[in-house]
């Protein structure tokens, strides 16, 4: 049946259209490690360093142990890989935005 749509042009758009909504629009991972999108999403792109040092050392309520959201903050015999559930993180870190002081330089 003649159409005045192209229907194959159509479906084309509407696929590649629905591709970059769900890019925009997809779910938080429930946990993440801390790779360089990770530091940038969170930390302002802080290093690895500076986070184990200026958030998870200065702050331990955010090591799980004490009830917080990073797994193996650093290096233990229990854990190597450290781990971050993301939707506490998000919170803990929306909520001490302004206590962080994010332009403190690690020791040389």
């Amino acid at each position: 049946m003649n159409t005045l749509i192209n229907e194959q042009a159509f479906e084309g758009i509407f696929k590649e259209e629905v591709q970059k909504f769900l890019q925009k629009n997809k779910p938080l991972p429930r946990t993440a490690k801390l790779t360089k999108e990770t530091r940038e999403n969170l930390f302002h792109g802080k290093g690895v360093e500076w986070i184990r040092t200026f958030i998870f050392d200065e702050y331990p309520e955010t090591n799980e142990l004490q009830g917080g959201w990073v797994l193996n903050p650093r290096k233990t015999p229990n854990g190597k890989t450290t781990t971050i559930l993301v939707k506490p993180a998000i919170e803990w870190l929306n909520k001490h935005e302004y206590e962080i002081d994010w332009n403190a330089k690690l020791p040389s």
